[in-house]
């Protein structure tokens, strides 16, 4: 896409670097909350364009089950907004991490975990990547669909957001098989912040 914001190389490495503290974070909260050991992978940074992001979804995760789509918007320097997928098995495990037996778990009980685990991966992640990098941003309360197919993939991304930064892990426990995956989108003038706080980051190290 012309015009795209990409990191090189040094600054994929420095934002590595800065999302494994800030995922460190996170995963340290949801175990206080659960009161569990949670492992989060490391994770991956990918920089393209919105109308990439379908492809990318269908490829990596959308291609056999239902998903839970958890969304919520950052605000600040580095608005945005901090999406969480996860598959309908997963997220049935993740209720029972919450030790509710098979017989209390239903549809709404699952979004509520959901939005609560979203909450907490993207306050703790992105809170702490903005202290990081020497910056404040608010959240607004999380939201959450259930879809089907790619196809039912809320399009207003493409159109939104014209520069997605794409920092993906999974959110793992080791009693159950939980796989989800944490995207942050930030929009072209976030990027461009991101990237000179990244080069200033380098030059004073």
């Amino acid at each position: 896409m012309k015009n795209l914001i990409e990191l090189n190389e040094d600054e994929k490495d420095c934002l590595q670097e800065l999302m494994n503290i800030s995922y460190g974070a996170a995963t340290a909260a949801i175990s206080e909350i659960i009161g569990k050991f949670a492992t989060l992978s490391i994770p991956n940074i990918d920089t393209i364009s919105s109308c990439d992001l379908r492809k990318h979804l269908n490829e990596k995760l959308l291609s056999k089950n239902k998903y839970y789509v958890s969304n919520q918007l950052v605000n600040g320097y580095l608005a945005g907004e901090n999406i969480f997928i996860i598959d309908e098995i997963s997220s049935i495990n993740l209720a029972r991490e919450f030790d509710l037996s098979d017989d209390e778990i239903d549809e709404n009980e699952i979004k509520d975990i959901i939005l609560e685990i979203t909450n907490i991966l993207s306050s703790a992640t992105s809170g702490k990547l903005a202290s990081l990098v020497d910056t404040s941003i608010s959240f607004s309360a999380p939201h959450i669909t259930k879809i089907n197919s790619i196809d039912e993939f809320d399009k207003r991304f493409e159109g939104e957001y014209s520069h997605v930064i794409i920092i993906s892990t999974e959110l793992n426990f080791k009693e159950q098989n939980i796989k989800g995956e944490l995207m942050i989108l930030t929009k072209k003038e976030s990027s461009i912040f991101l990237k000179k706080a990244l080069d200033n980051a380098l030059e004073n190290l």
